[in-house]
C-alpha cells in the first residue's frame, strides 16, 4: 500500500498559519527596526565626523598648518577615545597629516582614496578580518576656500552601538518569539474549544447515526455558526429518521408487490405446464377414443352378421385381428397418456411444493421441456438435451423446473424475432462433487450494460411488452439460495448468450 502523507487538522493549519504571519509581521519589523537604528548611528557618527571636521577645516584654512592639524587629531584623541585613528589626504592620496606621525608623506593605497563631495559624509564600515573590534569609517571632505582639496579620515570604535543594535535585535526577538508563542496557545485552546470539540462531536454524532443508534439533541453555545450548523445537523437527524420510516412503509410495500408479482411467475409456469398438459394428453387420448370408435362400429357389424346368420369364418378371423390391433393401439395410447400424467404431475408437485427428491436429471429436463412444447412449437426454435441418462441427482426439483422454465421463457421472449429460427441447448457435465448445467441460445445476445443487471429484480429490457423484471432474479435466487449453487452469464451482441450454473451434488440421508 503506498505510502499516504496524514493530513494536518483544521485546528493546526490556523496555528500554523497564524504562527507563520505572526513571525512574518515580526520579522518584518525587526528589519525595518535595525535598518532605523542603524540610520540613527549613521547619523550619530555624520555629526560627531561633522564637529570634527568643522574645527579641521577651520583651522587649516586660517593657518594652513599641518602641525596645527596634527595638534586638532591629538586633542580629538584626547578627549574621544573612541576615535582609534584620523588622517588627512589631498586628492592625489597623500597623507598630510596622521594621528600616526610615521604615516606623514606616505601614499594611500588607490583603494582607499576616496574623496568625498562637498557636504557630504560617507560611512562604511571596515571588515572585522583587518581588526578585532567592530570598526567604521569616516570620510568628509577637506575644503579650501569652498573647495575640496582633500578628504579627512577618521577610524571609530563602533563596538557600544554593535552591542546596541545586538541587544536591540535580541530584545525584539525575545519579545516576538514569546507574543507568538503566546498567541499561538491562545488561539490553539480558542480553536479548541469553539470550533475542534463541537466538530469533533457532531463527527461523533455522526458515527452514531450511520450506525442506527439513538441521538440526543445537539446544542453548541461556542459560536453562532457552530450553533447554526448543529441545528441544521439535528433538522436533517429528524427528517432522515422520517425518511428511514418512510423507506420502510416503501420496502414493505415493495416486498408485498414482489412476491405477489413471484407467485405470478409461479402461477404463469403451471399455466403453461397445464396447458402442456393438456396438449400432449390430447393426442393419444384423442387416438384411442377414435381406436375405440372404429372397434364399436365393427363389434356392431360383425353382432349384424350373427344375428342374421351370415357369419363365416372369415369374418369371425378379421373381426378377431381388428379387435386384437385395436385393443393394443387403446393400449399403447393409453399408457403413453398414463405417462404423461405421471410426468406433468410429478412436475407441477415439484414447482408447487418445495421438497428434495432423488430424479433422474435427464428425464426430469425433457419432461421440462415437454411441459413447454406447446409455447415452443408457436415458434421456430428447437431444445436439445444433452445430458447422462445414468445421472440421478439429490436436490429440490421444483427449483430446477423453475430455472429451466424462466430460462427458456427468457430467450423466447427477448432473444428472438418473430418466426426467426434458433437452437435452446442444455448440456450437462457430471463431475465428482458438482454439475455443470450450461444453457445456451443463438439469439441476438446483450449488451455489457445489460448483462450487469441480468439478475437485478425488476430489471427488463420489454416493461412496455409486460415483463415483470423478475424472471432472471428468480433464476439466481433460486441457484443461489435453494439449490447452494452459483450462476454466471456471459454474451456477446449478435451471437447468443450462455448461463453456466454449477449445483453441488448431495447424498440423499438414509431413513
Amino acid at each position: 500500500m503506498p505510502f499516504l502523507p496524514k493530513r494536518l487538522s483544521l485546528q493546526k493549519r490556523i496555528v500554523f498559519l497564524v504562527t507563520a504571519v505572526t513571525v512574518s509581521m515580526l520579522s518584518t519589523m525587526m528589519v525595518f527596526d535595525t535598518i532605523s537604528l542603524n540610520q540613527s548611528i549613521r547619523e550619530a557618527y555624520v555629526s560627531q565626523i561633522s564637529g570634527m571636521t568643522i574645527a579641521i577645516n577651520g583651522r587649516y584654512e586660517e593657518s594652513r598648518s599641518i602641525t596645527d592639524v596634527q595638534q586638532i587629531f591629538d586633542y580629538i584623541q584626547y578627549k574621544n577615545t573612541r576615535v582609534l585613528e584620523m588622517k588627512l589626504y589631498d586628492k592625489q592620496g597623500v597623507i598630510l597629516a596622521a594621528s600616526n606621525r610615521s604615516e606623514v608623506s606616505n601614499h594611500m593605497p588607490i583603494s582607499r582614496v576616496v574623496i568625498p563631495k562637498q557636504d557630504q559624509t560617507i560611512v562604511d564600515r571596515v571588515p572585522m578580518a583587518q581588526t578585532d573590534k567592530p570598526v567604521v569609517r569616516l570620510t568628509a571632505p577637506l575644503q579650501e576656500d569652498g573647495l575640496v582639496v582633500g578628504a579627512v579620515e577618521v577610524i571609530f570604535d563602533s563596538s557600544e552601538e554593535a552591542a546596541l543594535l545586538t541587544k536591540r535585535t535580541n530584545l525584539i526577538l525575545i519579545v516576538g518569539v514569546s507574543v507568538a508563542i503566546v498567541m499561538s496557545t491562545l488561539l490553539w485552546l480558542i480553536l479548541r474549544r469553539i470550533v475542534i470539540r463541537p466538530l469533533s462531536r457532531l463527527r461523533e454524532a455522526a458515527l452514531i447515526v450511520k450506525q442506527g443508534g439513538d441521538l440526543p439533541t445537539l446544542q453548541f453555545k461556542a459560536s453562532p455558526e457552530i450553533a447554526e450548523v448543529s441545528e441544521a445537523f439535528n433538522d436533517m437527524v429528524k427528517n432522515l429518521d422520517e425518511r428511514y420510516h418512510e423507506l420502510q412503509q416503501v420496502l414493505k410495500t415493495l416486498q408485498v408487490t414482489q412476491d405477489h408479482l413471484v407467485q405470478s411467475e409461479k402461477m404463469g409456469a403451471l399455466g403453461n405446464l397445464v396447458a402442456g398438459v393438456s396438449h400432449e394428453i390430447n393426442t393419444p387420448i384423442g387416438i384411442g377414443v377414435t381406436a375405440v370408435s372404429y372397434l364399436d362400429q365393427k363389434t356392431k357389424e360383425f353382432k349384424s352378421l350373427y344375428e342374421t346368420g351370415k357369419m363365416k369364418k372369415s369374418d369371425l378371423e378379421q373381426f378377431l385381428s381388428i379387435t386384437q390391433e385395436t385393443n393394443a393401439m387403446v393400449q399403447s395410447n393409453l399408457e403413453r397418456a398414463s405417462s404423461l400424467v405421471r410426468s406433468f404431475k410429478q412436475i407441477s408437485v415439484d414447482q408447487s411444493v418445495e421438497v428434495k427428491r432423488t430424479f433422474h436429471l435427464k428425464e426430469y429436463l425433457e419432461g421440462i421441456i415437454s411441459s413447454l412444447k406447446p409455447t415452443i412449437k408457436k415458434t421456430r426454435l428447437r431444445v436439445d438435451v444433452y445430458c447422462d441418462n445414468e445421472l440421478i441427482l439429490y436436490t429440490y426439483p421444483g427449483a430446477l423446473s423453475q430455472i429451466i422454465t424462466n430460462l427458456v421463457m427468457n430467450s423466447l421472449n427477448h432473444a428472438y424475432a418473430i418466426e426467426e429460427e434458433g437452437s435452446l441447448t442444455i448440456r450437462v457435465e457430471n463431475h465428482q462433487d458438482y454439475i455443470i448445467l450450461a444453457y445456451t441460445d443463438d439469439g441476438k445476445g446483450m449488451t455489457q450494460e445489460v448483462l450487469d443487471q441480468i439478475f437485478d429484480p425488476f430489471f427488463t429490457t420489454s416493461r412496455g411488452k409486460g415483463g415483470t423484471g423478475l424472471g432472471m432474479n428468480i433464476v439466481y435466487n433460486l441457484v443461489t439460495q435453494s439449490l447452494n449453487g452459483t450462476i454466471e452469464g456471459s454474451s456477446t451482441l449478435g451471437q447468443g448468450s450462455l448461463f453456466t450454473i454449477t449445483i453441488p451434488k448431495e447424498e440423499e440421508a438414509v431413513q
